[in-house]
């Protein structure tokens, strides 16, 4: 039998068996079928009773009787036996034999006197035996000696390596410790700004100050340019800010000098405890330290660390200063490495001490110490376990625990504040004042004072709380205990004053808060895990929170950390009991029936929970505004319709239900349900509408926000129980998918999706719905997009998508051209429709009345009609059928009349009436214009189309005869499409190639307007009436006219099926409001001048600016902005009475404007100082006049001796204009002067000499007008000369402008030597404008740059305008606040449309861009004086190498803003610099006061690295 077979494969120790007082080591076999000895599993066993076994892990309990209890293996036992019996076996035949061989074969009788001398051979033989024996064990121990010293010297290398290897992993986490400590430490320097609050109050003060009395200056400054603006402001307030003198001695300097008193020490006397590097399991019952308070880190404060237990040094070996009581022989070795710090001194202890203690053992326990510590170790468990104390209870799901390691640092703490309640700094005073989430000190009990936060404040006279009011008006307030976690209410009585309020209430000062800043608060908040009530309708019971406070009370238990939730800690507290097992507090409160485990798809009661009403969908091809919330694919995103003010009322609403802050237990879901409404958290802070949708795991659920579509995963301690109010509105956000267009491949890429998002998520947009669907299915939409500057031009999202190749057309969507109809189809011939027999014949009027004029029927509807002419939907021409006899009688009267008839002499003009030979037939006509080549255009009057026809087939037209028998209509309910407000040309086509000459069906809608709204029907190849306005709207060209009746009149059908809907909302009808027109603008005088193009209308006028017109409008537009502050509140107004108006234009400036058309939700607009004409929204439009004394400042013309071709300009000869001339500054010469002072100027305009109507009759644009005989007469003439005599002498009268020479820069010390200066502009972290603060004394005895400045801008109008523009060029340029200050030339900003000058202020350093009419000539003596800004380069530090910051300076990209931000910080102290180069640019290095570079804080941030 080997001995593998009667050792234990774990610790490799031999079984024996019990014998007498000597106890045996048994094999034990445990459940999981494995064997051990019995030494191995008291080793393994838990304090608990359990063993995990280390091969295959599985737990093993052992009950009462520990491991003897266990069933022993009697295989082992057997042989064990067996062996031991063969042992002793074998032992007592050896000892015979050897007492045979040794028995002496010399030995003689005593009576032979005489010795052998002779060996027998028997001893020889056995002496060689036992030689040959010695020989073969001395080589087995030689053998083992060599191999003990092989191995020891190997074994001894491999620990070495590995404990080497360790130490260094153990120095690596110690430097990643620190480097956390020390990012921990700086990270929490962002609070130093709370120190110096007073100083930020105080430079708030004096900022409101500038700017109530920059406000000033600039009201004054408007009333004195326009005296009658005084009527609309307060003169006596503006004059008594404009003269209150300023009282610097009013603002507190003191905060200048206030510093921090914080400091870095590294002696203090109790040091935080540092975290543990390396935490192993360590037998014997020491306690850990510096373990993490359930994911908090902060500062600790002195004293409340955890002393570690004494050892001479912090690496240890097993055995090294331990007791076989602590530790037994089969413990595991362990390496342990804290960072300690002595509480004495505060030192840091920086040696290490490797003490190894050797002591004989006996061959089983080196064995046994071999195998052990190659052993598994048992699994510890993940969740974080330490011992605390219960300090106050709310529920089990929110309560407050300390740590009892912390109980030291506690009374050190407690301490420290009634030492600083002591004295009388801590009193508050009448000057003091109270804020919600101030610290502050409340006595606890008779001498002890507790620190806390206050959370509500009522002031003296007010029932609702207040942020801030002053100390002795406070009335009441509630506090809350940082230390101890629970809230208290203080009333204090008006009669002690701030007696009664210092008695329970201290202040803490600006020291106190930051001594107490690094003290963390003592108080965890914990939350039982996976616990939720037993009644999740009434919440937690108060049986609940009186049985954990009753099991806990007040004993230390053990905590157990599982996760965290925000600042709440996912934790289960279990208490000891007196069978020594621990308790769970969840399990006793699941057993007591007061909670249960979390369940999230358990529904309560086993009901449906209350869903949303579904979303209302849009009409079918009607055009809605509305905002893309959420996109997922261009085939599955949610819009959110615009215009909605229940829903802004209803989220207003959310927020102030559930922000309070009684909602959290209140409203609280404890176990939330598949398909629950409820209300979620959306992004950290406010409250929407959502439904749960799924369970991912845990705590948490995904929700879905229906008010917006998108879809997160939150925890459940973010969801709220929704109340019925919220139920009333349905669900705002439509699922959606785009219409007509498919993914390029089998589904969307990336790319598409990208691309859909940046074009619709979060932006409005046009929709339109193609078909409407179930709510299950995405609503088939079109988009478009929405244009500020010309929301007429709406492009289609789809096609987008289409045109970039991101997508297709689905085959429904693919443009066709519509195949002719047959005339049948359309227009059924006459005698058909005379001879069918379900149709009554149309009524026809006797022979003796003849009607010359149409005149409508009693009856509107169903009236058959001929369409003579289209024009577009909006103008159609009709006759009615039933006065065809009368047509026919008119017809044959002219014939009679005219057709014998000669031809007269005739002078014809434009609306003269007339009788037109068409084809040989004669007919009523309208003239509406005559050319040179005797050709007229004719109107016809029947039919309503024009042609052309010779003036010899015209004849005047009797009196008697004048009329028409047409009647103009057009199609009611629709609009154009793409949100233009006329016909596309492709409508216009469209709707006229199958109209002209068909017979239909029309109802009028209202006969008194004209063209008068109808409806048509005509018959399609199936012989059903279809309505061509739907038919426009079915091939998108047309769009549903948006009326409000129709939603009013729309009731929805009650049903028992489907669940109550919301009642449609009804908009209240529109106001009526009637405001006049501008002023007619004034109008040039007749000759020569130069004018700006501003605008080219559609229709060719063009608008006109004079100089002094442009000059006026700057002024005008700073004066409507002061007119209106905010955008108006909108309202539905009635636009048909409004003429003059108000508009906000696309960059945020109001502007005049005049109404000419309302479509849909936008309002056509012409800018009447401008003539700029956009399609504005109604929202930015109200119907004001501003200014109204002021009259237009464009003025409208018309070109002299042109007609255009077709006496209307075409959009080519427009586009062609406005390439010329908008922009421009261009020669006019006004040649006539309109009746009307709102008609057009007839100017001629000439472009580089040419005239504007040559160029366009040139291009074949416009023909010349017949009155202009000559050629002559028609070229403009250059104004004549004024001066007659060119032999004048102007010698002296004009003197040639002085040209100045350029600014000197101050003289700066020399090198190496200090000298204060002061940081006027930083462009970048190395580059600023600095000036020296000596240089001002050295020049008291001249006149100060400021005294001079102020003198020059007292008499700043008698300064011409800067003329010449040389580079770094002296000038005076205007400041912001109306100023004018020494400037230099850079260079030209800008030439088109304006010219834009870039100066640089010489004693600031700033630059700025100012129109030429902004720049003054300098005066000389305001050369002399040196810049007193200084463009220097700061060495010492450079951009960093590598920088994570995404936000860049965009002139300087290599520096981030927030080294920027930096640098300005640093840079407002009192500094001084040193010149270190001059050439090739001013180098200087900027000091402190106290001598350190300015710059080290900026390097030590990782902001920049060192030069």
């Amino acid at each position: 039998m080997t001995d593998a077979a009667v050792t234990c494969n774990n610790c490799g120790l031999p079984y024996t068996l019990p014998e007498d007082e000597v106890v045996g080591n048994v094999p034990h076999v445990l459940h999981c079928g494995h064997i051990f000895c019995t030494v191995c599993l008291r080793t393994l066993e838990s304090p608990r009773g359990f063993i995990a076994c280390p091969e295959c892990k599985m737990g093993t309990n052992v009950g009462e009787e520990g491991v003897d209890g266990l069933q022993v293996d009697s295989r082992i036992i057997g042989l064990i036996y067996t062996a031991k019996m063969n042992t002793k076996k074998r032992h007592r035949e050896g000892d015979k034999q050897r007492a045979r061989r040794f028995r002496s074969p010399s030995a003689s009788p005593p009576d032979q006197k005489q010795q052998s001398t002779e060996v027998s051979p028997d001893v020889l033989e056995v002496l060689d035996e036992a030689l040959s024996k010695a020989t073969e064990n001395l080589n087995t121990l030689d053998s083992l000696h060599q191999t003990f010293v092989t191995g020891i010297q190997a074994q001894m290398t491999k620990e070495k390596s590995r404990i080497t290897k360790e130490i260094e992993d153990c120095v690596e986490k110690a430097v990643g410790v620190l480097h956390r400590r020390r990012g921990m430490l700086m990270s929490e320097l962002g609070s130093l700004e709370q120190l110096f609050s007073a100083g930020w109050d105080e430079c708030q003060r004096v900022e409101d100050r500038r700017k109530e009395l920059h406000t000033a200056i600039q009201k004054a400054r408007h009333v004195r340019q326009v005296p009658s603006l005084g009527t609309y402001c307060h003169l006596d307030e503006i004059l008594k800010t404009l003269q209150t003198p300023v009282d610097a001695e009013s603002y507190d300097m003191s905060c200048l000098t206030l510093c921090s008193e914080l400091s870095m020490s590294k002696e203090m006397p109790g040091p935080p405890p540092a975290e543990r590097v390396c935490r192993r399991p360590v037998r014997g019952g020491g306690e850990r330290s510096g373990e993490r308070r359930g994911g908090r880190s902060s500062l600790r404060a002195p004293g409340s660390h955890r002393t570690a237990r004494a050892s001479s040094g912090l690496l240890k070996l097993p055995g090294a200063g331990s007791t076989p009581k602590q530790y037994s022989a089969f413990s595991p070795n362990v390496i342990i490495e804290e960072i300690i710090e002595e509480s004495d001194s505060g030192a840091e202890r920086d040696g290490m001490a490797l003490e190894l203690k050797h002591t004989q053992r006996q061959k089983v326990q080196r064995r046994n110490r071999k195998t052990v510590q190659d052993r598994t170790p048992v699994p510890q468990p993940k969740a974080l376990q330490e011992w605390v104390v219960l300090t106050h209870v709310i529920n089990p799901t929110h309560f407050y625990v300390r740590h009892v390691s912390e109980h030291k640092a506690g009374t050190v703490l407690a301490r420290k504040i009634n030492r600083l309640c002591s004295g009388e700094q801590s009193h508050f005073t009448v000057e003091d004042e109270i804020k919600t989430g101030v610290l502050v000190f409340v006595r606890w009990k008779d001498d002890a004072w507790c620190r806390a936060m206050v959370c509500e404040l009522f002031q003296k006279g007010c029932l609702e709380s207040v942020s801030q009011c002053p100390a002795a008006e406070v009335a009441r307030l509630r506090v809350f205990f940082q230390d101890y976690g629970f809230s208290k209410g203080l009333t204090f009585s008006g009669e002690g004053g701030l007696s009664g309020l210092n008695e329970c209430l201290r202040k803490a000062d600006v020291a106190t808060k930051a001594e107490l800043h690094r003290w963390a608060p003592q108080a965890i908040k914990c939350s039982l895990k996976d616990i939720i009530p037993s009644d999740l309708v009434n919440g937690w019971s108060r049986e609940a929170c009186d049985e954990m406070r009753r099991v806990i009370g007040s004993s230390a238990v053990e905590m157990q950390v599982f996760g965290e939730d925000r600042d709440t800690l996912l934790v289960d507290l279990k208490k000891a009991s007196v069978d020594d097992t621990l308790l769970s507090l969840r399990e006793h409160l699941v057993f007591m029936e007061l909670a249960r485990f979390y369940s999230p798809l358990a529904a309560p009661g086993g009901s449906k929970p209350l869903q949303f009403y579904p979303p209302v969908y849009p009409k079918l091809n009607t055009e809605l505004p509305a905002v893309v919330s959420h996109v997922n694919t261009p085939s599955d995103f949610y819009i959110q319709l615009v215009d909605n003010m229940e829903f802004l009322l209803l989220n207003s609403k959310l927020q102030d239900c559930y922000g309070s802050p009684g909602s959290d237990s209140e409203l609280q879901i404890y176990c939330p349900v598949q398909g629950q409404a409820c209300v979620a958290l959306y992004d950290d802070k406010d409250w929407c509408r959502a439904q749960v949708t799924g369970f991912p795991g845990g705590r948490m659920v995904e929700v879905q926000y229906v008010d917006f579509g998108n879809r997160k995963t939150i925890s459940v301690n973010d969801l709220r129980q929704i109340k019925d109010e919220f139920f009333a509105l349905p669900a705002m956000a439509v699922w959606c998918s785009l219409a007509e267009v498919l993914s390029a491949g089998d589904t969307w890429s990336d790319e598409s999706i990208q691309v859909f998002s940046k074009l619709t998520e979060q932006k409005l947009v046009t929709v339109v719905v193609t078909k409407l669907v179930p709510q299950s299915t995405a609503l088939p939409v079109r988009l478009f997009e929405v244009s500020e500057s010309f929301p007429e031009l709406q492009a289609s999202i789809g096609e987008i998508l289409v045109r970039q190749g991101l997508a297709s057309l689905s085959k429904q969507a693919q443009l066709k051209e519509p195949p002719p109809l047959e005339a049948a189809v359309w227009d059924p011939p006459l005698d058909e429709v005379a001879s069918s027999p379900a149709e009554p014949a149309p009524h026809t009027d006797s022979p003796s009345e003849l009607q010359l004029n149409l005149t409508l029927p009693a009856c509107l509807k169903d009236l058959r009609v001929r369409v003579t002419h289209v024009t577009s939907p909006g103008h159609i021409c009709v006759q009615l059928l039933q006065f065809d006899a009368q047509l026919k009688r008119v017809h044959d009267l002219l014939k009679r009349e005219y057709s014998k008839s000669d031809l007269q002499e005739v002078d014809w003009k434009v609306d003269m009436p007339c009788a037109a030979n068409v084809n040989g037939v004669w007919e009523r006509g309208k003239v509406c214009s005559v050319s040179s080549s005797n050709v007229s255009e004719v109107l016809r009057c029947d039919f309503g189309n024009t042609v052309k026809v010779h003036t010899s087939n015209l004849r005047p037209l009797l009196p008697e005869l004048v009329g028409s028998l047409l009647l103009e209509c057009c199609l009611s309910d629709i609009r154009p499409a793409g949100g233009r407000s006329t016909w596309t040309a492709t409508a216009c086509d469209f709707i006229s190639y199958y109209l002209t000459g068909a017979t239909a069906v029309m109802t009028i809608k209202d006969p008194s307007a004209r063209p008068a709204p109808v409806s048509l029907f005509c018959s399609n190849r199936s012989g059903q009436d279809v309505s061509i306005a739907d038919f426009l709207i079915s091939e998108g060209l047309a769009l549903r006219e948006r009326s409000e009746g129709s939603v009013m009149n729309e009731t929805p059908t009650p049903s028992r099926s489907c669940p109550p809907r919301p009642a449609p909302r009804t908009a209240p009808p529109p106001e009526r409001v009637k405001t006049q027109a501008y002023l007619p603008p004034e109008l040039p005088p007749c000759g020569h001048t130069r004018m700006s193009i501003s605008a080219v209308s559609d229709d060719g006028v063009i608008f006109a600016m004079t100089p002094q017109a442009e000059c006026e409008f700057e002024r005008l537009r700073e004066c409507l902005q002061q007119h209106i502050k905010t955008l108006p509140r909108q309202k539905h107004y009635n636009w048909k009475s409004v003429l003059g108006c108000a508009v906000m234009g696309s960059d945020m400036l109001w502007y005049r404007g005049q109404v000419l058309e309302v479509i849909g939700g936008h309002v056509k607009v012409r800018y009447v100082d401008q003539g700029i004409v956009e399609n504005i929204p109604v929202c930015h439009v109200y119907p004001v006049v501003l200014c109204e004394d002021v009259p237009q400042l464009c003025v409208p013309c018309q070109l002299n001796g042109v007609v255009p071709v077709g006496s209307a300009w075409q959009w080519d000869a427009v586009a062609l204009m406005k390439d010329l001339l908008l922009g421009r500054s261009v020669r006019v010469q006004v040649m006539e002067l309109p009746e009307n002072l709102r008609g057009m100027v007839t100017v001629e305009i000439m472009l580089d000499g040419m005239a504007l109507s040559r160029i366009m009759v040139h291009h074949q644009h416009a023909t010349m007008d017949p009155p202009i005989s000559s050629h002559e007469d028609y070229v403009v003439k250059p104004p004549a000369p004024d001066l007659d005599d060119w032999d004048l002498n102007t010698e002296g009268l004009e003197e040639p402008q002085t040209v100045l020479g350029v600014y000197t820069n101050p003289r700066l010390p020399d090198k190496g030597k200090h000298f204060r200066v002061t940081i006027k502009h930083i462009r970048t972290p190395n580059e600023v404008f600095l000036s020296l603060l000596e240089m001002a004394v050295s020049e008291q005895e001249q006149e100060p740059l400021v005294e001079a400045l102020q003198r020059v801008n007292r008499d700043i109008d008698s300064l011409t305008q800067l003329t010449d523009f040389p580079i770094e060029g002296p000038c005076l340029a205007e400041y912001s606040d109306g100023k004018y200050y020494r400037a230099k030339l850079l260079g030209f900003a800008e030439l088109n449309p304006r010219v834009k000058i870039l100066v640089r202020h010489v004693d600031f350093g700033s630059d700025d861009i100012l129109p030429p009419c902004k720049l003054r000539c300098l005066p000389p003596a305001l050369l002399r004086f040196p810049c007193e800004a200084v463009c220097v380069r700061l060495a010492g530090f450079k951009p960093p190498r590598v920088c994570v910051e995404l936000e860049r300076i965009s002139y300087r990209p290599e520096w981030s803003m927030k080294s920027m931000l930096e640098m300005i910080d640093l840079l407002h102290g009192k500094l001084s610099a040193v010149v270190t180069a001059v050439e090739p640019q001013l180098t200087v290095i900027l000091y402190n006061a106290d001598g350190t570079l300015v710059h080290l804080p900026l390097v030590e941030k990782g902001l920049a690295d060192f030069e």
